[in-house]
């Protein structure tokens, strides 16, 4: 039986995502850059060390909330009758793989904060360092799944706004351009680095949110109930 409340909690858990993950990118402040030494992160690691910690730990309830919104997302969108072209399941795929990224991503956090730079050694600091960046910037491949699968489908059955979708498509592009970070080692595009901020991450946070804000609004009932589920 249909539930209201539950599409919309999906939605309240799109935005508590995207809220965790500014947190967690925030409170330990601004770390090295990609290509700083591995004694310069020894030192970040020395005087943030606890909150770099929590940042690692709060991954996980960001991907139970990441999840959940993808669950969801993806039967809102199987909402069109008698049509399954295989888009929602495709998100849902993206998304799973993006949530496994980003608890790999948390764990490796994790592991450079719970020993000391000491004992970990600068060559272990290094490789956790760049093994963290460039899951930072690889983990942009599924959530472009999830974006450009969301707009294809809205696009399609017209089950999204169009502005939704438009937007939907910006990500996938700067997500993409967020994974070629992996061949810069310094600069602008240096792995994991300010681009996939600005191009990954940022447009990432506005679909989401915008989408979860269509889940809390705009339920799958009065979808169907208002026609807007034909396809074109």
């Amino acid at each position: 039986m249909y539930n209201i409340h539950v599409e919309r909690s999906a939605g309240y858990s799109g935005i508590a995502f995207v809220v965790l993950v500014i947190v967690a990118a925030f409170i330990p402040g601004i770390p090295p850059l990609p290509e700083a030494p591995a004694a310069d992160v020894a030192t970040f690691l020395n005087a943030h060390g606890s909150t770099w910690l929590l940042a690692g730990w709060l991954g996980f309830p960001a991907a139970a909330f990441f999840l959940w919104f993808v669950v969801q997302f993806r039967a809102y969108l199987r909402l069109v009758p008698q049509v399954d072209d295989g888009l929602p399941a495709y998100l849902l795929t993206g998304g799973i793989v993006a949530g496994v990224f980003a608890l790999l991503l948390s764990l490796v956090q994790i592991v450079m904060a719970f020993r000391s730079p000491s004992e970990l050694g600068l060559p272990t600091i290094r490789i956790l360092y760049d093994i963290f960046n460039a899951g930072g910037a690889l983990i942009f491949l599924p959530t472009s799944i999830v974006t450009f699968a969301a707009s294809q489908s809205g696009r399609r059955h017209n089950s999204l706004p169009n502005g939704l979708v438009i937007w939907g498509y910006i990500a996938t592009l700067g997500a993409l351009i967020s994974t070629l970070t992996v061949f810069s080692a310094s600069g602008f595009f240096a792995m994991g680095g300010l681009a996939t901020l600005i191009l990954g991450l940022l447009p990432f946070a506005i679909w989401t949110i915008w989408a979860s804000i269509v889940l809390i609004r705009t339920p799958r009932g009065e979808r169907v109930a208002s026609g807007a589920t034909t396809a074109r």
